[in-house]
């Protein structure tokens, strides 16, 4: 497997659809359609500062493997802007050969270039397999999430 990490692009959309409804399987929730279709739309709308790249195995025909979501905000605790890193995923059929430490680490670069001081993120407690990836690649806080659904 030869895995490439390259921004979101329309031609990716079905691709993206058939693992973001894994992902959100995985977390229990549902998205409406607008909302899925909207938040595509933001990923390859240059205004939007929300942003989405997959990583695509070129050694198959550059297919969809996997996709990671983004994006800066000021912070009350730095003058730089941090990163929220909202969403990874990677199929679960080609897991652990590096393809989610290379969505992070896309991650990183973009908010380097920002530049930005931190890129931070959230998982449920009850995904362990993922933070086995976690651990190694940043550092584990004692924030807990609370949250008021409007």
């Amino acid at each position: 497997m030869s895995v490439q990490v390259r921004s979101m692009e329309t031609a990716d959309k079905d691709a993206w659809l058939a693992l973001w409804a894994q992902y959100n399987e995985f977390y229990k929730r549902t998205i409406p359609t607008e909302v899925t279709d909207v938040t595509f739309s933001r990923f390859l709308d240059d205004s939007v500062r929300m942003y989405g790249a997959v990583a695509v195995d070129k050694s198959d025909n550059n297919k969809v493997i996997g996709f990671v979501h983004w994006y800066p905000h000021q912070s009350t605790s730095s003058i730089n802007e941090v990163v929220y890193l909202h969403d990874l995923f990677v199929d679960p059929n080609v897991r652990n050969k590096g393809s989610g430490r290379m969505l992070i680490e896309h991650v990183y670069e973009h908010a380097k270039s920002i530049p930005a001081s931190s890129v931070y993120w959230h998982t449920q407690y009850f995904n362990h397999r993922a933070q086995l990836l976690y651990t190694k690649v940043a550092q584990r806080t004692d924030f807990v999430h609370y949250q008021k659904t409007l």
